[in-house]
């Protein structure tokens, strides 16, 4: 399709600014916001936690969108290539999303690279959901309705949770959101070398996150691809994709590989969309529609 003017004039703004890729990460960190999402939400409470992690202190924020007792509970990953941004750039989009859902939502603030590279944030996300699993009672949320979800890098991490469902502590996953999933660190897809320069997230920029996570760690790994992971059993899955991001065909690979094991999948690819457009709402009114689509999924469990 054509691509849409405010997609178009979107992109002519992000391209007067320096390739992230050419950045030291500590420069990235500072240049780069997360979310363009105006709305406020009246949630019963947002409350930050911290956690006894596996490599040290690890912060969670809890948003409550009522006092209902048992609530279903999202938890959450952010996006920024294991590299960039933080569970703080994400607060618009989780107050969204649990405001919209009417689940409480759990972000994990997990450590970043290249100083806390590959396996470190698969084990916080591992070691979060099995936190979440032991405590969610305490909390006063469903323990057996706990939902994994993330986008970007932290749909990597919420799908590694979902395969790892009944080990490392890790409880039953109730379904899976997956919103534009990094899930190949390996192969090359056609998505990625056309839409890889000129659609805001790049191939160089993707090359560059995936030296500063993995190094020479195997990029095959089921704990650093999901894809190549076992996808049998899993929970139900949402799997949304973008036209214009490079990682949309890998995101889509992995919902028809969960497909063709007989998972309940829902698909949805936006036309005209680039990678984060759900977190730009302000920019992106399409964006909306995965809120509505997520409380739609989500509905069955309530």
């Amino acid at each position: 399709m054509t691509i849409p003017e405010h997609t178009k004039a979107f992109l002519d703004e992000a391209a007067k600014f320096p390739p992230l890729h050419r950045l030291t990460p500590e420069e990235i960190r500072k240049a780069v916001i997360a979310t363009a999402i105006s709305e406020t939400y009246d949630l019963a409470s947002t409350e930050t936690l911290a956690l006894n992690g596996p490599h040290g202190p690890l912060a969670a924020r809890l948003y409550r969108p009522s006092n209902e007792s048992s609530l279903p509970v999202i938890l959450f990953f952010h996006g920024g290539g294991f590299v960039f941004t933080t569970m703080e750039q994400y607060d618009p989009m989780c107050s969204k999303l649990a405001a919209v859902s009417d689940c409480a939502v759990l972000s994990v603030d997990y450590r970043l690279s290249p100083e806390n590279p590959f396996p470190v944030p698969v084990e916080e996300a591992l070691f979060a959901a099995a936190w979440l699993g032991k405590h969610a009672e305490s909390l006063d949320l469903d323990p057996m309705r706990i939902i994994v979800s993330g986008e970007s890098v932290g749909a990597n991490l919420a799908a590694i949770v979902a395969q790892r469902t009944g080990k490392n502590g890790v409880p039953n996953i109730a379904y899976q959101i997956l919103l534009c999933p990094l899930t190949d660190w390996f192969s090359e897809y056609e998505a990625k070398e056309t839409y890889g320069t000129g659609y805001f997230l790049t191939k160089a920029l993707l090359d560059y996150c995936a030296g500063h996570y993995l190094g020479e760690w195997n990029r095959k790994a089921p704990l650093a691809s999901p894809l190549f992971g076992e996808t049998i059993g899993l929970a139900p899955a949402l799997v949304v994709s973008a036209e214009y991001d490079p990682l949309r065909d890998e995101g889509e690979r992995y919902a028809y590989k969960m497909i063709e094991n007989g998972v309940n999948v829902t698909l949805k690819r936006y036309s005209g969309m680039i990678h984060l457009f759900y977190a730009m709402t302000d920019v992106f009114p399409e964006g909306d529609d995965v809120y509505d689509l997520i409380r739609r999924q989500l509905r069955t469990l309530h």
